[in-house]
């Protein structure tokens, strides 16, 4: 109730009804002391028949749909609804008709308004007011026939007077509200349109010239459809119906602007019903979106082209992989052959220029199969299917059962998650993780090897910590690069493509893969693997 009476005092101070204006009006009533004089004369009355008075207008409300539900709108009990009106008809006739009762007045006004009641009901209830405050009048003058009538028209006048301030604030709340509402209509970044039902034009909001080029005012009385562009495949008629039948459409529709050329239009179409769920008007709103449109295209373009390429650059590493094997495999065959063949014949720099042949093609051959598991990663499409990570690593375990063995190496885990993916490609990514961490060991300290992995948004988030020998941080990100290789080739044989096709498995499996580490401290690497529809299980690894 603060928060109502502060609202009837700024709404008396825009609406200018001051002190003066109450009086001149009251004057223009007629309303003046003798009146006041008779009204008070009624109160002992109308005290005792105030009660009977609220309970019969109360009684009379319920039975309607609108004020009843307007009662109930308002979150006050009965008794409390009828103790209202109980002090409003005491207000009548309490003699002190001054600027607080003007305000207490218009309070009522906006409480009809905010309870969404007609000014119709509060009007017609003046009536119940006439009934209680003419009987108390009559019973007061006592047989004095000048008396009663006086009496009568001084409760013409408050009451003339209760409805007049009543109305005027439930009035300008509603021009308020309106005003809101133009406010905020004209300061949408979107072009709004109002139609009829046959979609011409009412009310253009402001924004549709910056867009459309059309002012406003000449765009009242035109049928929408001037809007629309022959570029469209659909016409603008059959958008129309759609919105017509559904109550509503959006998506995108080709515009022409008032200077000829086109432009895409976000538009969205909503139907305005009555009461009685019938199409009124509909509400029209659209923006520009062409340079968005034009940023998709040459963004699906670009992608396009970068896939062609890839698969392009896929295709020609495996051809070029698998056509150089054979003639390696030649030139290792006949250098072998040639060394046990004339072994007697030929010097040591002879023999030992063979075995650097032999060995250089065996490298490369190495170095090609590399790049064959590279390539397969990306040519082959990745089947999908659940999987347990806890058999991931144990079988990627068990394929590094020799290497964990050498090391002394101790592998634990967490429970580990059931997740979609490609079995040979994540025990591929385990294995690779997991070797590295064996191969690059601290000499000073037995190695030891945790797997983790907890649920972040739609992924699950896995980690590799190790205690070995770490890495820089000026080499995170070369690590991943093929061919890069940080350590000596001499104390840590490779060919750099390890990382590289972790990479590439986690990418294709919708997630990212980082390290963090200190030298000489171990390492941490962390990959992510996509998981959109949240459906995980977890199981603990054995």
């Amino acid at each position: 109730m603060e928060n109502l009476s502060e609202l009837t005092k700024a709404m008396a101070d825009d609406m200018r009804v001051d002190a003066k204006g109450f009086a001149r009006y009251k004057t223009y009533l007629g309303l003046d002391d003798d009146d006041a004089k008779r009204l008070r004369a009624l109160i002992p009355e109308v005290s005792s028949t105030c009660r009977d008075f609220a309970e019969t207008l109360c009684a009379e409300l319920l039975q309607f749909d609108e004020t009843r539900g307007a009662m109930e709108q308002s979150h006050k009990s009965l008794e409390r609804i009828e103790q209202n009106y109980r002090e409003q008809i005491l207000a009548l006739v309490s003699g002190h008709y001054d600027y607080d009762f003007k305000l207490a007045r218009m309070q009522n006004g906006i409480g009809h308004h905010q309870n969404c009641l007609e000014p119709k009901w509060f009007i017609g209830a003046y009536r119940h007011y006439f009934d209680c405050l003419s009987r108390a009048a009559l019973k007061t003058a006592d047989g004095d026939t000048t008396l009663f009538v006086d009496t009568l028209d001084s409760i013409c006048k408050i009451i003339l007077l209760d409805i007049a301030l009543g109305t005027r604030a439930y009035v300008h709340v509603h021009e308020e509200k309106l005003r809101l509402f133009a406010k905020v209509f004209e300061s949408d970044l979107e072009a709004v349109l109002i139609t009829d039902t046959a979609g011409n034009i009412i009310h253009a909001s402001h924004m549709v010239l910056a867009i459309s080029g059309y002012p406003a005012a000449a765009l009242t009385g035109c049928n929408v459809e001037l809007l629309h562009s022959e570029r469209n495949d659909q016409a603008f008629a059959a958008v129309w119906s759609q919105a017509a039948e559904k109550g509503a459409w959006r998506g995108r529709h080709w515009h022409r602007h008032a200077i000829g050329h086109d432009y895409l239009a976000s538009m969205s179409i909503a139907a305005v019903k009555d009461e009685r769920g019938r199409v009124t008007h509909y509400v029209v709103e659209y923006s520009d979106e062409t340079e968005t449109w034009e940023a998709e295209r040459a963004l699906k373009r670009r992608t396009d082209e970068l896939a062609y390429s890839n698969r392009e650059l896929e295709q020609f590493a495996y051809v070029a992989s698998h056509d150089l094997q054979e003639p390696l495999r030649m030139v290792a065959s006949y250098a072998q052959l040639l060394a046990r063949r004339y072994k007697d014949k030929l010097d040591k720099d002879a023999h030992e220029f063979i075995g650097f042949a032999v060995d250089g093609a065996t490298r490369m051959q190495s170095l090609i199969n590399d790049l064959l598991k590279l390539s397969r990663v990306g040519r082959q499409a990745r089947s999908s299917a659940p999987i347990s990570c806890a058999k991931i690593l144990r079988d990627t375990l068990s394929n590094l059962e020799l290497a964990i063995q050498e090391s002394a190496a101790v592998v634990t885990s967490d429970p580990l998650p059931t997740i979609n993916g490609d079995e040979i490609l994540l025990i591929q990514l385990f294995q690779n993780l997991i070797g590295n961490a064996i191969k690059f060991r601290a000499a000073d300290r037995p190695v030891q090897i945790h797997v983790g992995a907890r649920h972040i948004d739609d992924a699950w988030e896995f980690s590799i910590r190790d205690n070995g020998m770490g890495i820089a941080p000026e080499h995170f990100d070369r690590i991943f690069v093929i061919f890069q290789q940080i350590q000596s080739k001499s104390e840590h044989p490779g060919n750099g493509i390890g990382l590289a096709l972790c990479k590439k498995i986690v990418e294709q499996h919708g997630g990212k893969i980082w390290v963090v580490s200190r030298l000489g401290e171990g390492a941490t690497f962390f990959f992510t693997i996509a998981d959109p529809e949240n459906s995980v299980k977890k199981e603990t690894a054995q």
